[in-house]
């Protein structure tokens, strides 16, 4: 199986606002998101902390950026069929150079498992980077 990313849907991507909610949704398709979710946020604080109410539930935030050097994408599946029933082709929906992280009424930690993530370009850079031979 191959899955293939256009490319050239990059080109007229929209540049969106992204979130990461802590939840969990039981449905798998299209959404009204800026009908239902365009949240009242407070602040940044003095510590860069954000705050709005979701459904009830306090929710603390942080704005994040993707790593220099990178974009991040939003892909959708293309219904058209493939050559070969099995290939799929991605297409880019939307891109972000930042994300706002959410947590249940306290702010993410660098521990979260999304902010670890987004250091790992720069991990991977150092595991892969040539060693100087010591004399």
């Amino acid at each position: 199986m191959a899955t293939r990313l256009a490319l050239a849907s990059l080109a007229e991507a929209p540049r969106e606002a992204m979130h990461f909610l802590p939840c969990e949704i039981q449905h798998d398709g299209e959404a009204a998101i800026r009908k239902y979710f365009s949240p009242a946020i407070r602040g940044p604080d003095q510590a860069n902390e954000s705050s709005v109410s979701f459904r009830g539930r306090s929710l603390k935030g942080v704005n994040v950026s993707v790593p220099e050097g990178y974009v991040g994408l939003v892909l959708e599946k293309d219904m058209t069929p493939l050559l070969s029933s099995e290939d799929k082709e991605l297409h880019v929906k939307s891109t972000f150079e930042s994300l706002t992280v959410w947590n249940l009424e306290q702010a993410p930690k660098n521990t979260d498992e999304i902010l670890m993530a987004l250091h790992w370009p720069e991990i991977a850079e150092g595991i892969h980077s040539a060693v100087p031979d010591e004399e």
